[in-house]
């Protein structure tokens, strides 16, 4: 017994051994290799676009043809690579930062990964697209801040960034706003209204950057609206509350899953709840706060409508309300419902907010209307609301 153990280790030994020198002598080669670069690229031609050029060729005959692939170098000194495969005699080149001429070189790579001879030509791409919305920038003063409107009708991938002046009196980020629609507008607050000048530059997917353009603006005053003052409306087509939610929950700044609203089995869709701030303002954004342990999912608002009154009928009709913002959550990875990125996890912890345009009316009434949730049920279910705003008369007592 003794011997065949011995046996054992020994053969076990000599196989892992064998395997390991197996695995250190193994090394991945091309399967068709005949040591001999293909031809070249021929009767290039290109067509300028968007910061990006299209370009035609007559690839090599050779049968054993991959790829070619485009290879040009930035201002920078970044050199970037583009590949088409041998099934297409076009390769789109993109990433350029401005209307330059540039040179491309373009090589046919065959199965064995030997490359061909440079064909070289000179493209000059048209004015890319980071730099056409940045030609579109406008900025007004905002609650708070500044609001950006912007135009991006190729749809690209941008970041636009709007700066201010950090304690030493230089400019620093303070906020950056990623999109890729073709028109939006967005705004940065957290300023006192005092005279104050703003950066915005435009910076794409290649990280290429914009010059800066700068505003001086005034921000209108802004202020949290106090959330001590405001009290629930209860009106007769409001929707019914059930599993311990309430409305005053949403007004107890306490964040995460305790003190909630929620709605009962009764509730349908579309449902609404009613709220007295406590003072007539002019509103300038709403921030929503989904439950820790549901981002994105189960019963939070996805699509939701605001309204405003300083008279609800009691019978709880839609005479004397004004709608002042209809918005949709949008999860910032796009994930399924149940998968969440960090991205998603940030966007949901720091509120979901909705601006409302600069020429809505003063109200002191607020209608939280929910036309669809994350699960397409009948239930409502958050965690919290903060107002903010400017406070046009003397809160109530």
């Amino acid at each position: 017994m003794e011997n065949k153990t011995r046996l054992s280790a020994r053969f076990a030994f000599v196989f892992i051994f064998g395997l390991a020198a197996g695995c250190q002598q193994t090394k991945l080669e091309p399967t068709e290799n005949d040591g001999v670069p293909p031809g070249k690229v021929v009767h290039a031609e290109a067509e300028s676009l968007a910061g990006a050029v299209t370009i035609t060729y007559t690839p090599p005959s050779d049968a054993d043809l991959l790829y070619v692939k485009a290879v040009y170098t930035t201002k920078a000194g970044i050199t970037r690579e583009t590949k088409a495969t041998y099934y297409t005699n076009r390769i789109t080149v993109t990433g350029f930062a401005d209307t330059s001429v540039y040179d491309v070189s373009l090589y046919a790579v065959d199965k064995g990964e030997n490359v061909s001879e440079a064909y070289v030509i000179q493209v000059k791409p048209e004015k890319p697209p980071y730099l056409i919305v940045r030609d579109s920038l406008k900025a007004i003063a905002d609650f708070g801040g500044i609001n950006v409107s912007f135009i991006n009708e190729l749809k690209e991938s941008i970041a636009i960034i709007t700066l201010g002046k950090d304690s030493l009196g230089n400019f620093s980020a303070l906020n950056t706003h990623y999109t890729n629609v073709a028109q939006g507008n967005f705004s940065t607050r957290g300023f006192p209204p005092e005279p104050t000048t703003f950066g915005l530059c435009v910076r794409d997917r290649w990280n290429n950057l914009s010059d800066t353009v700068y505003f001086e603006l005034t921000p209108y005053f802004e202020q949290r609206i106090d959330k001590s003052k405001i009290k629930p409306v209860e009106l007769p087509n409001d929707a019914p509350l059930g599993y311990a939610g309430t409305v005053p929950d949403l007004f107890d700044d306490i964040f995460g899953n305790d003190g909630f609203y929620h709605t009962s089995d009764q509730a349908r869709m579309p449902q609404w709840f009613t709220f007295d701030m406590g003072t007539q303002a002019r509103l300038s954004r709403l921030v929503w706060y989904m439950r820790d342990d549901h981002y994105f999912g189960l019963h939070n608002p996805r699509m939701v409508e605001i309204w405003g009154s300083n008279n609800p009928s009691p019978d709880g009709s839609w005479d004397n309300w004004v709608l002042l913002q209809t918005h949709e959550q949008v999860k910032p990875s796009g994930l399924p419902v149940g998968q969440l990125s960090q991205a998603d996890i940030d966007a949901a912890r720091a509120g979901e907010t909705i601006s409302f345009p600069l020429d809505v009316p003063d109200v002191r009434y607020i209608r939280f209307k929910t036309l669809r949730n994350w699960s397409n049920g009948t239930y409502v279910n958050f965690n919290e609301i903060t107002l903010f705003g400017s406070p046009v008369q003397t809160p109530a007592n």
